[in-house]
C-alpha cells in the first residue's frame, strides 16, 4: 500500500479510537510513524478511557498525562520563541523590503527569461513578492499577469483554483493567462484534494530592464556582502 494511503488509513483508525501500537501492527509500520501521522488528532475522553482500560500497564494513564503536559510545555516554548523572533524582525523599512524581495527573487525568481517572473505555491510568498514589485519597483497592478499550474487530474477544478488565487491576491481573472496542466500522473493520494491549488506564476509585462536591474541587485548582495 502506498505511504499516502497508509497515512489516511492510520488517521481513520486513530479517529475511531484505536491505539498507536494497534494501528502500527495493523498497517505494518512503526509506532513512531503512526504517532507522527496522527499527532494532531485529539481523542475524546471516552476513547482515552477505553485505551487506558485496554492497557495492562497501570501507569499508562500517568504516562499519557505526562505526555500531554510535555506537549503543552513544548507548545508554550514555541509560542515564546516565535513572539521573540517576530519582535526581532520588527517593522520593515522600504530598503528592508527591497533587499528581502530581491533575495527571494534570487532564490525563486525566473532569471533566464527576458522578463520578470516568479512562481510558488505559498500564498504569503506570492503576496510578499507582489508587494515588493508594487512598492519598491513601482509596478502597476494592471501590468501583472498570473498563471496557475496544476496537475491535469485537477483540470475540472481550474475555475475554482483561479478564483481562489484571484480572491487571495485581489487581482481580477482577466489578468490570468491560460493555465498550465502538468501531465505527470501522481502516485500520491492526498487526504484533502480540495485544498490543492497548484502553483501560481507571476509575470510582469515589458520588464526586461527591470529584470536586468534585479540581477544587478542580486550581484550586489552576492559580492558586496560575501
Amino acid at each position: 500500500m502506498a505511504k499516502s494511503l497508509l497515512k489516511i488509513e492510520s488517521r481513520k483508525f486513530r479517529k475511531s479510537g484505536l491505539g498507536i501500537k494497534t494501528i502500527a501492527h495493523k498497517l505494518n509500520v512503526s509506532s513512531s510513524t503512526v504517532s507522527l501521522w496522527c499527532r494532531d488528532i485529539k481523542l475524546s475522553p471516552e476513547q482515552i478511557a477505553v485505551l487506558e482500560m485496554n492497557q495492562k500497564d497501570p501507569f499508562y494513564g500517568r504516562r499519557l498525562a505526562y505526555s500531554l503536559k510535555q506537549q503543552n510545555v513544548r507548545l508554550e516554548k514555541e509560542k515564546i520563541i516565535k513572539a521573540g523572533a517576530l519582535k526581532e524582525i520588527g517593522f520593515l523599512s522600504q530598503r528592508d523590503l527591497l533587499i528581502a524581495g530581491v533575495s527571494l527573487y534570487w532564490a525563486e525568481g525566473f532569471k533566464k527569461d527576458n522578463m520578470v517572473g516568479f512562481a510558488n505555491t505559498d500564498p504569503e510568498m506570492i503576496r510578499f513578492i507582489l508587494k515588493c514589485l508594487i512598492d519598491c519597483f513601482r509596478i502597476r497592478i494592471e501590468n501583472i499577469r498570473l498563471r496557475v499550474g496544476i496537475n491535469e487530474s485537477h483540470k475540472n477544478r481550474t475555475n475554482i483554483i483561479e478564483k481562489h488565487w484571484s480572491g487571495l491576491l485581489d487581482i481580477p481573472l482577466s489578468q490570468f493567462s491560460k493555465p498550465f496542466y502538468q501531465k505527470v500522473k501522481w502516485e500520491k493520494v492526498y487526504e484533502h484534494p480540495e485544498n490543492y491549488f497548484g502553483t501560481l506564476r507571476v509575470r510582469v509585462l515589458k520588464s526586461t530592464d527591470l529584470l536586468r536591474r534585479i540581477k544587478g541587485m542580486i550581484e550586489g548582495i552576492k559580492f558586496k556582502n560575501g
